[in-house]
């Protein structure tokens, strides 16, 4: 079993990236202020178009891409999925410049990247994100490498609840326990997997913290960077 994971650079990507995405898509970047929450909202949509064109061999622009919520009727901050390909599971992250896709078609995925030098209350991440084991665990760290386990939770969590497609109302992270290849949870939410959701760390190198959760054990990963968004679709 294998997950394809797709590394872009956003800033060089950003020029050719916005020829993938809808005229809507266009207008709504053309609506946000900030150059990088811009510039990673035109390159999130264009490797989502970018993977659909590659997966169902039609043009990127024209790639139906479903955000409906499968826990509620909200129909647009769901797990995104591709209309036409339900079989493929995608999960998209982005943190600093970077934005990663990972897809599959024989495990459900979630993917999650944080940059490791944010800046971040130590005390505080440790209250609101982890459980009375993962502190014991974060009790024998100090200095970077306790900000880099930290980190590390952080994004196992997200990716788990990337995969199951719920927010943090729902799977509060210090109900979530990610200090084992395998995610624990005391009282799983409606829609949870039955099956059991797995962790593997990724080495995506820029300084990043990335974990993918699956609902397979053990998959091969197979990482590539871009240094266009139309290559994904080579």
């Amino acid at each position: 079993m294998v997950v394809r994971i797709w590394v872009v650079e956003a800033e060089p990507a950003e020029a050719d990236a916005r020829s993938l995405l809808t005229p809507a898509e266009l207008s709504r970047a053309g609506e946000l202020a900030r150059e990088q929450v811009r510039r990673t909202f035109v390159v999130s949509r264009a490797v989502q178009r970018a993977l659909g064109a590659r997966y169902l061999g039609v043009p990127a622009a024209e790639v139906g891409i479903s955000r409906a919520c499968a826990h509620c009727a909200h129909d647009t901050h769901g797990k995104p999925h591709f209309t036409a390909a339900p079989e493929l599971d995608f999960s998209v992250s982005h943190t600093g410049d970077l934005v990663v896709i990972a897809a599959a078609t024989d495990t459900r995925v979630g993917l999650d990247v944080e940059l490791g030098n944010r800046m971040i209350e130590v005390d505080e991440m440790t209250r609101v994100l982890t459980t009375a084991g993962e502190r014991r665990i974060l009790a024998g760290h100090r200095g970077e490498a306790l900000r880099t386990e930290l980190f590390r939770i952080w994004a196992r969590k997200e990716a788990a609840v990337k995969l199951t497609g719920h927010g943090l109302l729902q799977v509060p992270f210090t109900a979530l326990s990610v200090d084992g290849p395998v995610v624990r949870i005391d009282t799983p939410p409606a829609g949870w997997p039955d099956e059991a959701v797995h962790l593997t760390d990724l080495p995506l190198g820029h300084g990043s913290v990335a974990a993918l959760a699956t609902t397979v054990a053990g998959p091969r990963t197979e990482i590539v960077t871009l240094p266009r968004v139309a290559d994904l679709t080579l």
